[in-house]
Parts: C-alpha cells; sequence; structure tokens
C-alpha cells in the first residue's frame, strides 16, 4: 500500500489512499517532529505536561482526556486566530454554540463511520463556530470548523493561554440520559449522548504518533495495541450497548450460543478494548446476576492512570471502585 507523509497547506497529515488523518491546527510542530512543549499549551502552572492526555492535572490527581494545542498564527487584539481543522471525514453530530453550557465551552463533536471503528473527534474552548456547521453536516478532513478560542462554562481561560482542546475516541452509550437523570446532578443535560462525561478518549497524541511512524493505522488496530489495565468478567445475558455500536471489539469466542456474562478488556484510564462472550460454565464462579469480578490485573497501567479510579485493592481482593462502577453502567444503557 502506498503511504505518504506530507505537510499540506500547513496541515500534517497521514493517507493511505482514502484515509486521512490531519492535524486540527495549523501548529506545524508535530509535522515538523518538535519537542511537543512546542505545541501543547500548558496550564496555569507552565509545565507542557500538564496540556498533554492522562493524569496531568492538580499533582496527578486530576484526569485530562484531551491534548491542549497551542495557537501558531500571529494574534489580533491578543486573541488566537488559527482556524480549527476536521481530523478526519465524517459527519457532525453535536455544535453547542453557547459558551456556559459546559466546560467545554463552544464545542464540536464529529463521528467518523469511515473509519474500522466510528470514532468521535472532539474540538473545544472555540472562540467562533462556522456557519455552515451544524449537526448532520458532512466534512472533510481539514475542513475548517471554527477559530481557536478560550471559551468555558464555569471558569476563565486567559487569552494568553487560549488552545484547541481536541479529543478522539468512543462513545459509551446510546441512553446517556437515563443514567444522568439517575444521578441527580441537579442541572439539565444540554448534550444528549455528547455529554463529555459519556465520551471516553484515548491519547491523541500518541495515535498521531503511531500514524506518523508507521503510515496509516486505523483507530482498531491502535486499540488493539493498548495494554489492558484490567479484566473483568461479569455475568449478564445483555448485550453491551456499546458492543451494538462497535461491533469489532468483539472477540470471537466457542461460547457465543450459550453465552452468559462477558470477559471485557479495559484500559488503566476506562477505555474498552475487547469483549469476549463467556459461557455459563466459564461463569461457574460468579452466581448472582450482574456480577462483575476483576480476575486480572495490570498494576502498572492501573496505577498510571489512579485519578481515574477504576479499581482499588480490598484486603487481597481487587474490586471496581466508582469509576469502572460507572464505566459499566453506561456500557449497558
Amino acid at each position: 500500500m502506498k503511504i505518504f507523509v506530507s505537510i499540506i497547506f500547513g496541515l500534517f497529515c497521514i493517507s493511505a489512499f482514502a484515509e486521512v488523518l490531519y492535524w486540527p491546527t495549523p501548529h506545524t510542530g508535530f509535522a515538523k517532529g518538535e519537542d511537543f512543549s512546542t505545541f501543547i499549551q500548558p496550564t496555569v502552572s507552565g509545565d507542557p505536561v500538564s496540556g498533554l492526555f492522562g493524569c496531568v492535572r492538580n499533582d496527578g490527581n486530576r484526569f485530562h482526556e484531551a491534548i491542549d494545542i497551542a495557537p501558531f498564527l500571529k494574534r489580533k487584539g491578543g486573541e488566537a486566530t488559527d482556524p480549527i481543522y476536521a481530523a478526519y471525514g465524517g459527519t457532525v453530530v453535536h455544535v453547542s454554540r453557547l459558551s456556559g453550557k459546559s466546560s467545554y465551552g463552544r464545542y464540536i463533536v464529529i463521528e467518523h463511520n469511515d473509519l474500522d471503528l466510528p470514532v468521535y473527534t472532539l474540538y473545544s474552548h472555540l472562540a467562533s463556530i462556522s456557519s455552515g456547521i451544524k449537526s448532520g453536516v458532512v466534512v472533510s478532513g481539514g475542513q475548517v470548523l471554527g477559530k481557536m478560542g478560550r471559551s468555558a462554562g464555569g471558569y476563565r481561560i486567559p487569552r494568553e493561554r487560549a488552545h484547541l482542546h481536541f479529543e478522539i475516541g468512543l462513545r459509551l452509550s446510546d441512553d446517556f440520559q437515563s443514567w444522568y437523570d439517575e444521578q441527580k446532578f441537579g442541572s439539565p443535560n444540554d448534550h444528549g449522548n455528547y455529554n463529555g462525561m459519556n465520551l471516553v478518549s484515548w491519547d491523541p497524541l500518541s495515535f498521531y504518533k503511531t500514524n506518523r511512524e508507521n503510515g496509516s493505522v486505523q483507530p482498531l488496530e491502535y486499540i488493539g495495541k493498548i495494554h489492558p489495565g484490567f479484566v473483568i468478567k461479569l455475568k449478564t445475558s445483555e448485550i453491551p450497548n456499546l458492543l451494538k455500536r462497535y461491533p469489532a471489539l468483539l472477540i470471537p469466542n466457542g461460547s457465543s450460543q450459550d453465552r452468559a456474562g462477558w470477559e471485557i478488556r479495559i484500559s488503566g484510564w476506562g477505555l474498552p478494548l475487547s469483549f469476549k462472550p463467556l459461557s455459563s460454565g466459564e461463569l461457574k464462579t460468579i452466581s448472582r446476576e450482574g456480577e462483575a469480578r476483576v480476575t486480572a490485573i495490570n498494576w502498572s497501567e492501573v496505577n498510571k492512570y489512579a485519578c481515574r479510579d477504576m479499581v482499588e485493592k480490598v484486603g487481597d481482593s481487587v474490586i471496581l471502585s466508582s469509576g469502572g462502577i460507572r464505566l459499566l453502567d453506561l456500557l449497558f444503557r
């Protein structure tokens, strides 16, 4: 397969014929192989690591499910002027034009259904959104979506720290609203299934690096190389809602005809990696319907993302903690 890597109009892109991955801003730092500190926007701490993916906020106690890309073009009146580009071609599924409606500020979500997994990308803190961008509109990779900014709800981003918060990942549930209602947060969900709590990303910078180093890498191939943080066995005859949307995550098993539950591999931060159906015989040590047990643990991965609170050790056992319980609940909505 012919692969090429080039810079097109200042955009980093990787192509394997039809599939093209674009860098979502005009910044050329990544395409030129510069250190991430040249193109990642840090928080008030000034540490570029704080703009990366993972437990990088509040001394490692708060998760950041994105990378924050710094402005590149000349500012106007102190404000960023960089256009924001679609990472892949896809369909706009959510547009939030009111800054105060979310901590994301103004943001856009696109689903990319021509890949081996229908992943989403999310672009937030925008100063403005292009007039033609609305739900249902099909966009091309590299198409301008809006302008970089510092919009946010509930807090203020100063001009000098304007940036693009960029995510790529999976949507957990088709019925997020029912879960949200049960939590009694006391405020409405203005974003439907595209509320940030219903989205789980992987490291965008790692994904771009993998594409740069290996040619065009599809999301399923990339996910397949992520080290699991833990494995659970769950006794239930239900099919995970997420698996209906991402059937490529299914690991075929002879137990499919006698499905009594699932073995689910999950990353240390809570990204579902695979689902394998299990027979009643393979679940004979689990008696109660709906019971989940942690059957394998990779502590190096779990500890790296400890701020996600996915599992915890209690005595000689490892059990799901609040983050893991929430994840399972959403997976089966």
